[in-house]
């Protein structure tokens, strides 16, 4: 299915492909214009902080976190919950079904990791650690478990207590059926001993971790040794959790840490997660030793002061040193974590001991004018005073830093727009009176909670003291669940702290029927809209809309959705009575307060009380870039590399009335887990839904969707693609069809194709596949659909951040069955230096209607070229190798030889006479923290020499790259100014005009400003390139992480040699000609020198790639939508033909 959008480079079939604008705001608008046939985690380990909600919204920056770790002496003991102390001579007391400490032969115990991700080790079952943490000194003390094992009753670290004499290692299971047995946990008659061994594990668990059950499994013994080592305490247990959680953290979460014994709780201040810093996190947890009571209400507020004060200053970039700025959007969170209630020590600040919840906050004002004041209410407010959850409000419901403007982010949960605490507790084998889900939906409803008082109610204290504080609160029964809570807690967090969707025409050249479709959103509730509109006779947006898609959505029952069902790999409709047992399991989520087929109403569109309100049915429109399908096409009937029969069929395809009357339609993906048709007509069916897909890899998160809680998450943000291909099983036979290959983006790690040949009846029968791999990592980039010269119609597609590997690779995967052919792997990446392959892009060189090359960047910087010239797939390969080591085409450093990371879309052209360029943009703009980045990034076209071949030498590269920045002739911002002409003000910038040389293997523009110098410019959207020019769009945070939206720079420049053009692409003084009339003097007054300008500004709203409109023999418009939701319309001259050799690039 050859994406080939036949892109062919006299422009003759101007099948664009255009990646999409951005938009948004408070109530976030989101542009797209559509052009021609084209139309930019148990917790996964993800070094690559991947933001959950749009950067440019402002406060998407680090967050802090304090980790208070329980030390009290009962986090020695080897037995939980606490009632079953005097139990230990017991069968039950060595059982897991009793004990939830000892071993469970149905769980695989992991060994702990360190700062680096690296194990700490498989113990030994004939030689195990005594205490697995005890890193330096673990060797001397051993155990050998097949003779000398005693359970442990506690472990203080100099005495032990045992449960029972030295013997082979054992453990009893329970058992129902034994005679005498009662049926209650509690009778020693229904629990048999087992022996560990190399045979007595269950057979139901993958011990060993190689994929599959097999006899193997059986051995528990390393298993057991694990448990031993490090699991065999609460407090090692403990560990074991926090350091799996916390080893999976990147650097987009600030961490401090403390012990609640400590005269000192906090011993660490907030600090970036990195280096030294999370060295010395990971050495201090190993440390811990349990000693003393259990002073929870001190401990957190402790915590709370910590953020109060100013010394240490959390709030500042360089938090324990001078000279930072304190960042006033920056969220603080704490996560208390306990294995009992609260027994000493009131809170030492007077105030925090106080009837916080009960008694009304003082009025807090924002800097728009905003305000709020705490009254007392249900879930929050009791009748109690000195209470743990006093001390939560305390530190959530005043101004912890009153100095700075209040701009925080805000959510349904959380409304505090001020500086100040957040609370999440965890408790550790220790339950409450209250269900934790009934008093946090009650914070949205309003619900009657009521708090009991005394001593036995203590852990219901620390769950309220969470709902005060709008955190969270789990209560894990075992040490597996408390690792799996920690890390729920850290993923919550990164989620808190993490429009967009492009511009494209409906038709290249302008019609009647010619549309613009916007998509808006508001951030609060995350609710959107998608507007069409009409364009008058100069280009220009007419309002008011057409029409809005989400006010048109069919009634639920009437919608037509369809999923994929991985157990029997074919579509269904998404109805609860059509899913899996696992699907149902995954949306009947103990997260919402309604379950089963509620929820599915829900998601279908219905309204269901106890369930989230939305203001629009529709999801927010954000990261995915529109498709419009037409009646394109895609020159498959005169592509030589197809058969006759192909051929043929295409032509007849073209020419039917079924495929002639079929309505134009406009794919792209919500945030409501749906990947949308609308009709995209001006007519009165335009608007209309007409399929909804729900990819299987989103469903695990649905039911958060309809939670009252709902904090934003990505579900379906990945760019659609649509292409024509074969699908059959031989040349011969098949039929031809408009394939979607979609993608989850930053929702999932998943791709899907679907059969939309035929909208108006597609149904479950039409999705084809769902791909998921382990090497795939965050599937923000878009596929290409090609044919190869296997003869194979592939889906290909870069493999995302945040893999397994963290390593670059390429997938081809078969378009008709979703198999994996290929996965082409760079060899580049780690865990310690991460990278993962953007959105590749395929070119046909010698237009046989097949790809040749592709071309894709990934996040060190690295320019890939790979090689599909091969009639096998065995030969697909990358391009270049030094050796047997593959290296590639360009490495994008800045002038210090820093890496510069390469996100977007590689944009390809060749021309008569000069060769090929490969241009692209470095930068990123999807991490925590990115906004803040001011990097130098740069623009470049790097000749490809040895564009078409594949031979020797054109295969190798002796250094790091085929090409390096020194071979590339430099360009530079010469001026940056705003100027008025005939009355019109426009801020430009102009580049120099250094000549190429033949020895130059293309050109480089540092977008370094010569008034401002780095800014943070950066480039995250594909190039275009029209015959006689470059364009490309700018990206420039604000300098201020907390504030909304930022600037960006419209550029056009030489395509060869990089520098300004020698004509005026911009109409300045508004008289509709582009000539001397538009030039800028960046000489002096007295002596003038007036050139074309290359750049100009847009303030207070950044841009994305333009779709281009052609308006009348003369003109075209660049239209783009901005992050403030306004539509830029930039007139520009027709351009003029460069000599652009006429081959295909597949898109």
């Amino acid at each position: 299915m050859i994406d080939i959008e036949f892109k062919e480079c006299d422009m003759k079939q101007n099948h664009f492909e255009q990646p999409l604008l951005g938009r948004e705001l408070p109530t976030i608008h989101a542009s797209f214009l559509l052009l021609c046939a084209l139309c930019a985690l148990p917790v996964h380990a993800a070094p690559y902080n991947i933001s959950s909600v749009p950067l440019y919204l402002g406060g998407t920056i680090e967050p802090n976190l304090m980790y208070v770790h329980d030390d009290s002496g009962s986090m020695y003991w080897s037995f939980m919950p606490d009632g079953i102390y005097s139990d230990r001579t017991s069968k039950r007391a060595k059982s897991a079904e009793y004990n939830n400490i000892y071993y469970d032969p149905s769980v695989v115990y992991y060994p702990p990791l360190d700062e680096s991700g690296n194990s700490l080790g498989d113990a030994s079952f004939t030689n195990a650690w005594f205490d697995g943490y005890d890193l330096s000194n673990r060797n001397s003390n051993r155990v050998n478990l097949s003779s000398s094992f005693r359970p442990t009753w506690y472990y203080s670290g100099y005495s032990n207590e045992y449960a029972g004499s030295a013997e082979a290692a054992y453990y009893y299971v329970f058992r129902t059926s034994n005679s005498g047995c009662n049926g209650t946990v509690s009778d020693d008659d229904c629990y048999t001993k087992v022996t560990v061994s190399s045979s007595s594990g269950s057979g139901t668990v993958d011990l060993n971790q190689d994929g599959t059950i097999t006899a193997a499994d059986k051995d528990e013994r390393t298993n057991f040794a694990n448990w031993y080592s490090y699991y065999r305490t609460r407090n090692y247990a403990a560990k074991a959790g926090v350091s799996r959680a916390f080893a999976t953290l990147g650097t987009g979460i600030r961490v401090g840490y403390g012990r609640i014994n400590k005269s000192s709780m906090v011993e660490r201040g907030v600090r970036e997660f990195s280096g030294t810093d999370r060295e010395n996190f990971f050495d201090w947890l190993w440390d811990v030793a349990p000693s003393g009571n259990t002073p929870l209400r001190r401990a957190l507020d402790a915590a709370g002061q910590y953020f109060e004060s100013s010394t240490d200053n959390p709030w500042s970039t360089t938090p324990g040193q001078s000279g930072g700025t304190d960042l006033s959007c920056r969220q603080s969170y704490t996560i208390m974590m306990t294995d009992g209630y609260w027994n000493s020590s009131s809170a030492s600040t007077n105030a925090a001991r106080t009837n916080n919840d009960g008694t009304s906050g003082s009025t807090i004002t924002g800097p728009s004018g905003e305000s709020y004041t705490y009254s007392p209410r249900s879930p929050f407010s009791d009748t109690h005073n000195d209470t743990l959850a006093d001390v939560a409000m305390y530190y959530w419901k005043r101004d912890l830093q009153p100095s700075l403007e209040n701009r925080v982010p805000t959510s349904v949960l959380d409304p505090a727009f001020w500086q100040h605490m957040v609370t999440f507790g965890i408790g550790l084998g220790v339950e409450g009176t209250i269900d934790s889900t009934t008093a946090f939906n009650a914070i949205s409803t309003g619900a009657s909670i009521t708090w009991p008082d005394g001593s036995s109610s203590q852990i219901d204290d620390l769950l309220h003291a969470s709902v005060n504080g709008r955190g969270g609160f789990y209560s894990a029964k075992n040490p597996n669940q408390f690792a799996a809570a920690l890390s729920s807690t850290l993923a919550a967090i990164g989620q808190r702290t993490s429009t967009a969707a492009a511009v494209a025409a409906s038709s290249f050249q302008l019609q009647t029927d010619s549309l613009v479709f916007r998509a808006e959103y508001e951030s609060g509730g995350w609710s959107g809209k998608l507007y069409a509109y009409s364009l008058d006779s100069s280009g220009n947006p007419v309002s008011p809309a057409l029409w809005e898609a989400g006010s048109l959505l069919p009634a639920a029952s009437a919608r037509n959705i369809v999923t994929w069902r991985s157990d029997t790999s074919a579509g269904t409709n998404f109805l609860w009575a059509n899913l899996s047992s696992a699907q149902k399991t995954l949306i009947d989520s103990a997260s919402v307060s309604n379950t089963s087929s509620s929820v599915m109403n829900w998601l279908r569109g219905d309204t269901v009380t106890g369930l989230r309100t939305r203001t629009s049915r529709l999801g927010d429109i954000i990261n995915s870039d529109p498709a419009f399908v037409g009646q394109d096409d895609f020159g498959y009937s005169t592509a030589s590399s197809l058969t006759l029969t192909q051929r043929q069929a295409y032509a007849a395809r073209a020419a039917s009335s079924a495929y002639l009357s079929r309505p134009k339609m406009l794919y792209v993906g919500a945030n409501d887990g749906m990947l949308h048709g609308f009709q995209a007509t001006s007519g009165g069916s335009g608007g209309a839904e007409k399929l909804a897909y729900v990819p299987n890899a989103v469903i695990a998160n649905l039911s958060q969707l309809s939670a009252t809680t709902y904090q934003h998450k990505y579900f379906v943000d990945g760019p659609p693609k649509v292409g024509d291909a074969w699908i059959g099983a031989s040349a011969t036979s098949g039929d031809w069809k408009s394939v979607l290959v979609g993608s989850t983006g930053a929702g999932g790690r998943a791709y899907f194709a679907l059969d939309v040949e035929s909208p108006t009846t597609f149904g479950p029968g039409n999705v084809m596949w769902e791909f998921t791999h382990n090497e795939l990592g965050t599937a923000i980039g878009q596929a290409s659909i090609v044919r190869t010269e296997s003869g194979d119609w592939v889906a290909i597609f870069g493999n995302g951040y945040n893999s397994n590997s963290h390593k670059a690779q390429l997938f081809v995967v078969n378009i008709r069955t979703g198999a994996l052919i290929s996965a082409i792997d760079t060899g580049v990446g780690s865990y310690a230096a991460p990278n993962g392959l953007g959105t590749p892009v395929a070119v046909d060189y010698d237009k046989d209607g097949a790809a040749d090359m592709v071309y894709a960047g990934d996040m060190q910087g690295n320019l890939w070229k790979f090689d599909f010239t091969s009639s096998t797939s065995a030969g697909w390969k990358v391009a270049f190798m030094n050796g047997t080591t593959p290296k590639p085409l360009f490495k994008a450093r800045d002038s210090l030889g820093n890496a510069q990371p390469i996100t977007a879309k590689p944009q390809v052209a060749s021309f008569s006479g000069s060769g090929t360029y490969v241009y692209v943009g470095t930068g990123k703009f999807f991490e925590v923290g990115d906004q803040g980045d001011l990097s130098r990034q740069t623009f470049y076209g790097v000749k490809d020499e040895c564009a078409a071949s594949v031979v020797s030498p054109c295969n190798t590269a002796s250094g790091d790259a085929k090409v390096l920045r020194s071979n590339l002739l430099q360009q530079t911002i010469v001026s940056e100014t705003s100027v008025t002409i005939d009355g019109t003000t426009s801020t430009v910038r102009v580049l120099s005009a250094n000549e190429l040389l033949t020895t130059h293997k293309g050109f480089l523009i540092d977008l370094v400003s010569p008034v401002l110098g780095v800014q943070g410019e950066r480039i995250t959207d594909t190039v275009e390139v029209w015959n006689d020019r470059v364009i490309f769009v700018t990206r420039i945070p604000s300098a201020d992480p907390c504030a909304f939206g930022g600037d960006s720079w419209l550029m056009e420049v030489d395509p060869l040699g990089g520098g300004r053009l020698d004509f005026s692409p911009f109409d300045l003084n508004g008289d509709s000609n582009f000539n001397s009339g538009d030039y800028v003097n960046i000489g002096t007054t007295n002596a003038p020198n007036y050139v074309p300008v290359s750049g100009v500004k847009k303030v207070g709203g950044m841009l994305r790639t333009p779709a281009i409109v052609r308006v009348g023999t003369d003109k075209v418009n660049k239209i783009m939508s901005d992050t403030s939701g306004n539509f830029v319309t930039i007139p520009n001259k027709v351009p003029y033909t460069l000599g652009r050799q006429s081959w295909r690039q597949i898109r």
